[in-house]
């Protein structure tokens, strides 16, 4: 059996709906680690998922997890509690800009806070891959109207991110003129998280080129920040079941835990 059979087979300990827009309800799944205790508190890791903001449209019946719930079941076998979720597409009929998905996203954090005693505030880790990669930078860096997250992470880890929504070839997440407000890249400065970037060298997606200029102008405001340059990798090459082979998966999350010391 694969690594990924193993992690396919595990179903999810909690699964909810942690907002309501329209009549869309946005799901939320929690894979806790082994001999959970409720009593206790315990690290999470919050795994937020790319498709170039593509997500749902409508209410789903037994929501999957969608393509970072490998990671949150994988970091759930670590000893943290796994939480992976999505959020409205960014095509969907009361979506009017990525700022919306920035607000769900951020609606989710809310309710993790408010809702599972059991996850401990101070050791929380955002993790998004592409899309997800910027939405967890611009939470981070309180995008695009400065609204503080509802927890004050200890790390963020974006793999591959999109870093420039001012690319022509994101010119859909907002309107004519409106697309340096979405953007990390345009609005660099200094944070408390310690930030983790990783990105294939191979990426046709995301050219790797900005994650290299976004680190260097967040060191440049005195941020905690690294990038991690995976060879050869292609994009979206953390997510199990995709593109790449399990076994460079995980020497890439390992590199990513060790990193952050875990």
């Amino acid at each position: 059996m694969s690594y990924k059979q193993k992690l396919d087979e595990r179903k999810a300990d909690i699964s909810v709906f942690y907002k309501k827009v329209g009549n869309l309800e946005l799901p939320l799944c929690v894979y806790l680690p082994e001999n959970f205790d409720e009593t206790k508190q315990y690290p999470a890791v919050l795994c937020v998922h790319g498709g170039s903001w593509g997500a749902i449209k409508e209410t789903p019946k037994n929501w999957d997890g969608s393509w970072m719930a490998g990671n949150a079941k994988y970091y759930a076998e670590k000893g943290f509690v796994g939480i992976v979720f999505t959020y409205r597409d960014i095509k969907y009929e009361e979506t009017t800009n990525v700022g919306d998905i920035l607000a769900d996203v951020g609606d989710a954090v809310s309710y993790i806070k408010q809702n599972m005693a059991f996850v401990e505030d101070e050791r929380i880790i955002l993790m998004g891959d592409s899309a997800g990669g910027h939405i967890v930078l611009s939470l981070a860096l309180s995008l695009p109207d400065g609204k503080p997250l509802a927890i004050r992470p200890m790390a963020i880890v974006a793999y591959n991110p999109v870093t420039d929504t001012t690319a022509p070839m994101w010119s859909f997440c907002a309107a004519p003129g409106e697309h340096e407000r979405f953007s990390p890249m345009h609005n660099c400065k200094k944070i408390a998280p310690k930030i983790l970037v990783m990105h294939g060298t191979n990426d046709s997606v995301v050219p790797i080129a900005d994650s290299r200029e976004f680190v260097r102008k967040m060191k440049g405001c005195g941020n905690d920040i690294e990038l991690i340059e995976i060879e050869g990798a292609e994009h979206a090459f953390i997510l199990f079941g995709y593109r790449e082979k399990e076994e460079n998966i995980i020497k890439a999350l390992k590199l990513a835990n060790k990193y952050l010391g875990l």
